[in-house]
């Protein structure tokens, strides 16, 4: 079986949410690093709350961003030298 006409599951709205939640969980988590080491009161608990904080932010953001935005369909027909004019004139009599 080659896989040709089998569908399968559509899961870009998934992969665009997980990856924006690990994406804000990190830059969340790098901000309460950097803000901890430059002697912010809060200390330890930063990166924690920073971590949440971007988790919970970008899971929204997420939200607005379309699944067509986010990852296009593959579009299978190559449309460079697709029955191009002068293929056509060529091929006349």
């Amino acid at each position: 079986m080659s896989g040709e006409g089998v569908e399968t599951k559509d899961d870009r709205a998934l992969r665009r949410d997980v990856t924006c939640v690990a994406t804000g969980l990190a830059a969340g988590a790098g901000l309460g690093t950097l803000a901890s080491l430059l002697d912010v009161p809060g200390g330890v608990l930063l990166p924690a709350i920073g971590a949440v904080v971007g988790g919970v932010v970008s899971g929204l953001v997420a939200l607005h961003i379309s699944i067509e935005e986010w990852d296009p369909p593959f579009n299978r027909r190559s449309y460079v030298g697709a029955r191009s004019p002068d293929d056509d004139i060529g091929s006349s009599p």
